[in-house]
């Protein structure tokens, strides 16, 4: 009987502790942290991004988000917008721009 109790309790905790999908509005945001990130990580040092607005949905079958960013980018004297896409993996450590 121990052992019957023993596993419900772990099998309660692995439920329990299970990441929950983010959806909406965090979701969104997210998205928009990571892109900024990587702009950051590879653009030059000085340059400032902000990005206006984005539209997304996710491809299921390879696991990534199709994301579309308007995008304001500014460095020294110039300052330009215009719009970025990336696909942005489900968990949010690869992203690969497509333009």
């Amino acid at each position: 009987m121990k052992y019957c109790y023993a596993l419900l309790l772990v099998l309660a905790l692995g439920i329990a502790c299970k990441p929950k999908p983010l959806t909406g509005k965090e979701l969104e945001d997210k998205l928009k942290t990571t892109m900024t990130d990587y702009l950051h990580k590879s653009m030059k040092p000085g340059t400032e991004v902000e990005i206006k607005d984005m539209t997304y949905y996710p491809d299921n079958i390879k696991n990534v988000y199709l994301c579309e960013f308007n995008v304001r980018v500014k460095y020294q004297q110039s300052d330009t917008t215009g719009k970025m896409s990336a696909a942005i993996s489900t968990d949010f450590k690869t992203v690969n721009r497509t333009r």
